[in-house]
């Protein structure tokens, strides 16, 4: 009975100090509710976000001595009161541009091709899912989200930023880590948004130059920082509340055809090439492994290489250690699983200009000896079993190794060709253009093609097919994405 009692004390002497701290929430969420337009902004019935940046490049870069600079658009119209939503984007780069959106009722999500004119499911119909990036970059979204969430917010110790005090509170976000917002205590806007990736640490959003829009506030001006590294730099941003909603702002285009079946990822897939051949992945990381007489070498350095291999000893039954990782290019994606390569006990492969970089992104931290680097080509293995790594240059990479495999006439390459269908040619760009000229020049009989990203294998007429069909991708001029 005491000890009943006990916690009945405590419980009692609690509850006052979770009542203050609730108040002191909902005081701070009304200031702040109010200092972006009050009830106007609590019952919005519409919002349309645009935005225009300049993105840097990180691990995407033409060679790893330089940092290039990409740009990209989008638009993000909601209707809240019938739960539709649709999202446009816009971006270019060295190897061109792609246009694309997401529409959706809530219940169904559809994606939209402007490249081949096409539409299909889209993986959720959650608006959270695929604008939840685009509404945190807008503060005056983000009030809107806290209001809604407000019994889910925290109040965490003030902090100085930019030299001005700072009210700090913590705020859940669907599908998404709790975001930190950094609440100005004089004027009750937010100057920056903190929240944690467990794969790039802190991301911080930083707001300024808020100006009224429709009787709300919007931040005119975001820039965006991983790590402490900046990574978009707003150059346009508009946004408008509480508006009428064109008819046609949540249709796909008449002309548009449903897309045809996409080869199913979910699960990991095994393609046999032939007794000492196989092309292993799932989602959008696949791999090469080949059994050469100098031990088994792979290529395609995405994360999950450990189970992609254990999977190549399953269906092989070759228990060889992994000799050799090919290093297809310097790109942060496909160094993901080196740091597994490096724990089977393989030696890197790969140019002198990818070391350093390398080093810098894999855990644990690769030593001398663990590279084998060459220069124009290099065979592992002899006869039939061997394998073939040749250097070429392309717009996507100064300095890409090709893997190829004599014995089945196939190559592995990565980024340049691809498609998540299961027949038809892919869109080339600028890069597919580039490697077709780059296999033509290295005089090989290339027969089959198989790639990083796809469980698909191509034939070489399929690239040939692509690059005939290639044009530079332009913005769709209908789209509001596309207006200066």
């Amino acid at each position: 009975m005491r000890k009943v009692t006990t916690i009945l004390i405590v419980l009692i002497f609690c509850l006052p100090l979770y009542s203050i701290a609730g108040e002191k929430e909902n005081e701070l969420i009304d200031k702040v509710v109010a200092a972006y337009g009050g009830d106007v902004l609590a019952n919005l019935s519409s919002y349309r976000v645009e935005e225009h940046y300049s993105s840097i490049t990180i691990g995407q870069s033409h060679s790893p001595q330089l940092t290039e600079i990409g740009h990209s658009r989008s638009v993000l119209i909601r209707d809240l009161k019938n739960n539709k939503t649709v999202y446009d984007n816009w971006g270019t780069g060295r190897t061109g541009g792609f246009q694309g959106s997401t529409v959706t009722d809530g219940e169904k999500g559809q994606n939209v091709n402007y490249q081949t004119s096409t539409y299909g499911d889209a993986n959720s119909p959650d608006p959270y899912a695929f604008a939840g990036g685009t509404m945190r970059t807008s503060d005056s979204v983000l009030v809107y989200e806290l209001n809604k969430a407000r019994e889910g917010a925290k109040l965490l110790e003030d902090e100085q930023f930019m030299n001005r005090a700072h009210h700090v509170l913590a705020m859940p976000f669907p599908l998404s880590a709790d975001l930190k917002l950094y609440i100005d205590a004089k004027t009750f806007l937010i100057s920056k948004m903190n929240r944690n990736n467990p794969q790039f640490g802190d991301l911080d959003y930083v707001y300024s130059r808020h100006e009224e829009r429709n009787g709300i506030y919007h931040a005119t001006e975001l820039n965006f920082f991983i790590a402490g590294v900046p990574n978009l730099i707003s150059t346009h941003r508009d946004a408008s509340f509480n508006f009428d909603l064109p008819a046609d702002a949540f249709s796909i285009p008449q002309n548009f055809t449903q897309e045809a079946d996409r080869i199913d990822t979910s699960e990991m897939l095994v393609r046999k090439i032939s007794d000492r051949v196989f092309h292993i992945g799932q989602g959008n990381g696949f791999s090469i492994f080949v059994n050469t007489s100098a031990g088994v070498v792979a290529a395609g350095g995405y994360a999950a290489l450990t189970a992609r291999f254990d999977r190549f000893k399953q269906e092989s039954k070759v228990y060889k250690p992994l000799a050799y990782q090919i290093v297809t290019h310097h790109h942060a994606d496909h160094i993901g699983g080196l740091g597994e390569a490096i724990n089977l006990g393989a030696q890197l492969v790969t140019v002198d200009d990818n070391v350093q970089t390398i080093k810098d992104g894999v855990t644990p931290t690769p030593n001398d000896r663990d590279f084998l680097k060459i220069s124009s080509r290099v065979s592992l293995g002899e006869g039939r079993n061997r394998v073939e790594v040749y250097e070429v240059s392309t717009i996507h990479a100064a300095r890409f190794l090709v893997t190829y495999v004599p014995s089945e006439k196939m190559v592995f390459i990565a980024d340049h060709m691809g498609s998540p269908f299961a027949q038809g040619t892919p869109v080339a760009n600028a890069g597919t253009v580039d490697m077709l000229a780059a296999l033509e020049g290295l005089n090989i009989d290339i027969r089959k093609i198989a790639t990083a990203h796809n469980a698909r294998i191509f034939s070489m007429q399929d690239m040939r097919d692509s690059v005939a069909n290639y044009k530079p991708s332009v913005c769709a001029g209908n789209r509001p994405v596309c207006s200066n």
